[in-house]
C-alpha cells in the first residue's frame, strides 16, 4: 500500500542530485528541453518576422535556433547525467545542416 509510482528525489546532497535523478527517471527530458528551445526560438522568430515584414527567412531562423539549442546543450553537457553524448552530436549536426542551408540559400532579392 505504501508503494508509489514516483519516488521523490533525495535533496540532501544538493540540487544537482535532484536534477540527475529526475533525468535518470525520465531519460528523454534532456531531448525534450532541447526540442522546446529549438521550437520556441524558430517558431517565435518566424512568426514575429512574418507579422512585421510579411515574409520570413526560414534558413536564418533555423540557424539562430540551432545555435541557441547548441548553447543549451553545451550547458547541459557540463555535468555528466544531464544529456547523452548522442544528443549533443545530433545538435552539432543540426547546426552544420542549418549553416549549410543558410549559406547556400539564395533569396529572390539577391539574384
Amino acid at each position: 500500500m505504501g508503494d508509489y509510482l514516483y519516488n521523490i528525489p533525495n535533496a540532501t546532497s544538493g540540487l544537482d542530485a535532484v536534477v540527475i535523478q529526475t533525468f535518470d527517471t525520465f531519460p528523454f527530458m534532456g531531448a525534450l528541453i532541447l526540442l522546446f528551445v529549438y521550437l520556441v526560438v524558430f517558431l517565435g522568430g518566424v512568426t514575429r518576422q512574418l507579422t512585421r515584414n510579411g515574409t520570413a527567412d526560414y534558413s536564418a531562423w533555423s540557424l539562430i535556433s540551432a545555435v541557441a539549442t547548441l548553447m543549451v546543450s553545451l550547458i547541459l553537457s557540463i555535468n555528466s547525467g544531464y544529456i547523452q553524448l548522442d544528443w549533443l552530436l545530433i545538435v552539432v549536426s543540426l547546426n552544420i545542416m542549418s549553416a549549410l542551408w543558410f549559406f547556400l540559400d539564395k533569396k529572390p532579392s539577391e539574384i
